[in-house]
């Protein structure tokens, strides 16, 4: 997988999309979560720790792979995003699109109470 994954409960957590932005398989990131979504996994952390850039390229990946997630019932949220990334997130009027959490642990409580 291009993307690192874990699991917690129900809960599928995303991480390390931030190295994936200088490398070429960022592409497969969403082949990795169509995978996951056939498995039966609906509920996802985009965790952003790692994301230092902003830019299309970043909020494309997010964008593609929240749509691939939403358009089969599912529920994405982000986590652990950093400040230069959530003021990049609001000057794209993009704040609305997702639920922000401070870290995935708290991001996985609110996922696994929409059940």
């Amino acid at each position: 997988m291009a993307i690192q994954v874990r699991f917690a409960g129900e809960v599928v957590v995303l991480s390390a999309i931030g190295r994936l932005m200088n490398d070429p398989r960022h592409f497969d990131a969403a082949r990795d979560v169509r995978e996951l979504l056939d498995a039966g996994h609906r509920r996802f952390v985009l965790e952003l720790g790692g994301v230092r850039e902003t830019g299309p390229t970043v909020l494309g990946l997010l964008t593609t792979l929240t749509r691939a997630i939403r358009n089969e019932g599912g529920e994405a949220v982000l986590a652990n995003v950093s400040p230069p990334m959530a003021k990049f997130i609001d000057e794209m009027r993009m704040d609305d699109y997702w639920d922000v959490f401070d870290d995935a642990h708290e991001a996985t409580g609110f996922l696994e109470g929409t059940a």
